[in-house]
C-alpha cells in the first residue's frame, strides 16, 4: 500500500502515524508540507531504510532539496497507484 503524506511532520503527527501503521511492503509518498520531512536531518534518520518519495514539484516549490528517498514526478505518483492501488491518505 501506499502511504501518503501531505502535511509537515512540524504542523502535525500524520508521518508518525502512517510509520506506526505502516506494513512491511508499504511505501511512502510526501508530499505538499509533508516534504520537509525528506530536508530535515532528524526525520531524514527516522525515514532511513523506509521505502520513500518525494514529490519533485513539492520539493522545488519550496526552494528545498530532499536528503534522503527517491524524487517522484506527478506521472510516476500515477504509476506507482496504478500499480500499489489506491494510497491511504494521511492529512489535508
Amino acid at each position: 500500500m501506499i502511504q501518503l503524506i501531505l502535511t509537515s511532520p512540524f504542523q502535525s503527527r500524520e508521518l508518525e502515524q502512517a510509520l506506526a501503521y505502516r506494513q512491511p511492503d508499504d511505501v511512502l509518498v510526501l508530499m505538499q508540507d509533508a516534504v520537509v520531512a525528506a530536508t530535515a536531518p532528524l526525520w531524514s534518520e527516522r525515514l532511513t531504510g523506509v521505502p520513500l518519495y518525494v514529490m519533485r514539484e513539492d520539493l522545488q516549490a519550496r526552494g528545498l532539496q530532499s536528503r534522503i528517498g527517491m524524487d517522484l514526478e506527478m506521472a510516476d505518483l500515477v504509476a506507482l497507484i496504478a500499480e500499489k492501488g489506491s494510497p491511504q491518505t494521511w492529512g489535508g
